[in-house]
């Protein structure tokens, strides 16, 4: 007797593979992969072209603010002066020319000056020549100290005369007024005899000292001599100065 035999049913569910053992699967074949595509030198190029004009454009517009930057400054110095000082000197720097920088130290050179016969302590000129002063005042005759400290004192007479008196000392003493003491206080003296040769003979002798010496705020120091009527007064013979170590 002939028997028939079904085939068992088989679903597909949501586009699955077909689950039937008898029903061979599709063919397929794996996706064809693209070729990259190279650039050539042309495009190479043009990439490289326009990046070279977005750097110009980007220097072109660093350099505009910069410029308005800089007008704006001007133009800020020129309210600030009034007019009155050259704008290019401020963008250089030349003001620091007239304007001495704030860290300089406390100096003086005062040279000498004529004054009648017997005067002591001598007289100073403070202004003229090669004479200033620096955070040291000039008052009196004598170099007034503004601010404690070590200093370098020297003062240089120079003596001469017509006539030589052979018995007759120079006499050449720096000293300094203070208020810790009633009396002055020598810093530094020297004497000379025997500086000339004889009567009627022209003569001529220098007297130079210096010290480092520690000075207080509100001390002055001053400078005696024998006998005035023997001192030459040109400033490049006679002169007397300190400056702050």
């Amino acid at each position: 007797m002939q028997q028939n035999y079904l085939y068992p049913q088989v679903f597909m569910v949501d586009g699955g593979p077909n689950l039937n053992p008898y029903v061979p699967p599709p063919a397929w074949a794996p996706p064809t992969l693209k070729k990259k595509r190279k650039l050539d030198w042309r495009t190479a190029g043009v990439i490289l072209l326009l990046n070279l004009v977005l750097l110009a454009l980007a220097g072109l517009a660093l350099g505009t603010v910069y410029l308005l930057d800089l007008r704006k400054e001007i133009q800020e110095m020129k309210q600030e002066n009034g007019g009155k000082v050259p704008v290019a000197e401020k963008i250089i720097g030349a003001q620091n020319i007239t304007k001495p920088p704030k860290d300089l130290r406390a100096a003086a050179h005062v040279t000498g000056y004529s004054v009648p016969a017997g005067t002591n302590p001598l007289m100073w000129d403070d202004r003229r020549g090669h004479a200033f002063t620096r955070r040291v005042q000039y008052k009196d005759r004598g170099l007034v100290i503004n601010e404690t400290g070590i200093f370098f004192v020297y003062s240089k007479i120079y003596f001469r005369s017509h006539q030589c008196e052979v018995d007759k000392n120079l006499e050449h003493i720096v000293f300094k007024r203070t208020d810790r003491y009633h009396k002055d206080v020598i810093l530094m003296e020297s004497k000379k005899t025997n500086y000339c040769l004889g009567n009627g003979k022209e003569w001529a002798t220098n007297s130079y000292q210096a010290g480092i010496i520690r000075l207080s705020k509100g001390e002055s120091i001053y400078v005696n001599v024998s006998d005035s009527k023997l001192v030459n007064f040109d400033e490049s013979k006679t002169f007397f100065g300190l400056y702050k170590l």
